[in-house]
């Protein structure tokens, strides 16, 4: 099934929240500057800021087998589980940040959430976030939960590597996920989608350059930003499972999710795109404070309910 565009309905008061936070940011990293791995791990954890408090959900702290980050799981909840992966370039993020979402997201679609903590790069370049991700599935496999019923879920350069997940386990001949759900997903690594160019002046967050500086952080000896499992754009989608995806309508990464779609679409799997004008990069995280935000992650929720049974 594929949805139109969402209507916005955006209310520039709290959509705004965002865009600042993120000029925030470029004003602390100055151009030619480096402002240091701690500094950018620090500005991330912003992002946790704004979203309210899910109502009923506990959090557990977990750090076993290799696997640390934290369930966040709602008063009562279906069988299965949600593998959700945090944004932040590969370079930052954490399950602390991605914590109130994460609740809103495990509220909505009555599954418990695990939020990883991966490795990040430059330290540990890529592949060693997809290495633990695909770990971190195996982990809740091994706790019981059938493929079938865990979805993968991610933000930005989580999404991502939700996506990929998805597909080294098609590659590896393993129990695919039941359902991904993406928002915002770092799809368009090269920085070469039309939106780059014609939401230059709206988004406030990635700019083409900047981009293109990520890769000397991220990649690992004998990667590059063709690689199918970094680059989705470079990928064969064909046996993929159902895929949500949700973008900001003034998002410089809008048109890798549009070509996704369509290339996915094109290989026989069942695409969600909603898309939400005035909206920035993962504006879910003003859950329960802006209502594209509430939308969106109902949206999530009611996809997940849907094909995760």
């Amino acid at each position: 099934m594929t949805l139109n565009p969402a209507t916005t309905r955006t209310q520039v008061p709290t959509a705004q929240k965002l865009g600042d936070l993120y000029r925030y940011w470029a004003r602390r990293q100055t151009p030619g500057d480096d402002p240091g791995m701690d500094l950018l791990r620090d500005l991330y954890l912003g992002w946790g800021q704004f979203a309210t408090e899910a109502e009923d959900v506990s959090f557990k702290t977990v750090d076993e087998d290799g696997i640390r980050g934290l369930w966040a799981k709602p008063g009562p909840h279906r069988p299965g589980a949600v593998l959700y992966l945090h944004g932040g370039g590969y370079i930052g993020g954490s399950a602390e940040g991605h914590r109130k979402l994460a609740a809103h997201i495990a509220q909505a679609a009555g599954l418990p959430v695990f939020v990883l903590d991966y490795r990040l790069a430059p330290e540990h370049p890529y592949p060693a976030a997809l290495e633990d991700s695909l770990a971190a599935y195996e982990w809740i496999l091994a706790k019981g939960a059938p493929a079938e019923r865990v979805a993968v879920v991610g933000d930005s350069a989580g999404g991502a590597l939700a996506t990929a997940v998805a597909l080294h386990r098609r590659d590896a001949g393993l129990p695919r996920p039941g359902a991904v759900a993406t928002m915002s997903p770092f799809y368009d690594v090269e920085a070469k989608g039309r939106t780059f160019e014609t939401n230059a002046g709206r988004d406030a967050l990635a700019e083409k350059s900047a981009v293109g500086g990520l890769h000397a952080l991220i990649l690992g000896e004998g990667i590059t930003a063709e690689d199918p499992y970094l680059n989705a754009l470079k990928s064969d989608p064909a046996g993929l499972p159902p895929v949500h995806i949700a973008f900001g309508g003034d998002e410089a990464l809008l048109s890798g999710g549009q070509d996704f779609a369509e290339l996915a679409r094109g290989k026989g799997v069942e695409v969600e795109l909603e898309v939400y004008e005035g909206q920035q990069h993962v504006f879910q995280f003003l859950a329960g404070s802006d209502p594209d935000a509430d939308d969106s992650i109902a949206k999530i929720g009611a996809f997940l309910k849907r094909h995760i049974q």
